[in-house]
């Protein structure tokens, strides 16, 4: 049996390096992948709670007591902060998700520019194999 060349041996410990790295990318991916969807269904809670806030202040009417008109408009006001605030928060949430989509576009183009590398040494190795 013939002894494997150095360059076979080389050339399989690059192969194996860019396997960790490619099993990297892929691990970082579902990480990333997982972080956005609960991003997605956070902002998805968040616009079912300002929707039921927007319920809440269209039903909100004159109660019969004391200065029930000034309450009124106090609790207009306070719905209407809530909402700005679960909409600022929604805004934000989906910035992050936005960014974090553009982090994953990253991955993905790094882990495909591993695969190639991973395909040309496979190719080159076969190439020495023939040899």
């Amino acid at each position: 049996m013939k002894k494997p060349s150095k360059q076979w041996i080389e050339f399989g410990q690059l192969i194996d390096v860019v396997d960790i790295r490619i099993g990297k990318q892929q691990r970082k991916l579902a990480k990333l992948n997982l972080k956005h969807q609960e991003l997605l269904d956070s902002i998805e809670a968040s616009w079912a709670l300002i929707a039921n806030e927007q319920q809440k202040l269209k039903s909100l009417v004159v109660k019969d007591e004391l200065n029930g008109l000034s309450r009124l408009f106090q609790r207009r006001e306070s719905v209407k902060s809530h909402i700005e605030s679960l909409f600022f928060d929604a805004s934000v949430t989906q910035q992050n998700a936005n960014e974090l989509a553009a982090e994953i576009a990253l991955v993905i183009a790094e882990k495909r520019r591993q695969e190639k590398r991973k395909d040309a040494l496979a190719e080159i190795q076969e190439q020495l194999r023939d040899e």
